[in-house]
């Protein structure tokens, strides 16, 4: 397996963690991993993920960037369905989901639309 996936896979379960932690913070797993250690870890992932493609920006698929978004949405939806709360705010009567919803939805829109456009100069 190549360092890159095996750093992105640390960076998908570091962010559900804060995610997990966010909604659920009287739990053990929040005793141990505060907010404050998973966001430093994920801050060195992310830095050591950008030293080893030497600084080559790698553009997401589209099914890469819709199942990161999905994924997202869907952590949160089955995280408030589990009976978490989150501590910032994320639910389903904050006017804040419908806002990035929306905007998601938009850029995927954006995305869908570049990558049309993107297939039909190669042709």
């Amino acid at each position: 397996m190549k360092l890159s996936t095996i750093l992105n896979v640390c960076i998908l379960v570091f962010f559900t963690l804060l995610f997990v932690n966010d909604f659920f913070p009287d739990t053990a797993l929040a005793a141990t991993l505060t907010k404050k250690l998973i966001l430093i870890i994920l801050i060195v992932l992310v830095i050591i993920q950008i030293v080893a493609d030497k600084g080559q920006y790698k553009k997401l698929s589209q099914k890469t960037y819709v199942g990161l978004t999905l994924y997202t949405v869907g952590l949160w939806i089955v995280l408030t369905l589990l009976g978490g709360k989150s501590q910032i705010g994320l639910s389903f009567t904050s006017p804040l989901f419908y806002i990035i919803v929306v905007l998601l939805g938009l850029d995927l829109l954006r995305v869908s639309k570049q990558a049309k456009r993107e297939r039909a100069e190669e042709k």
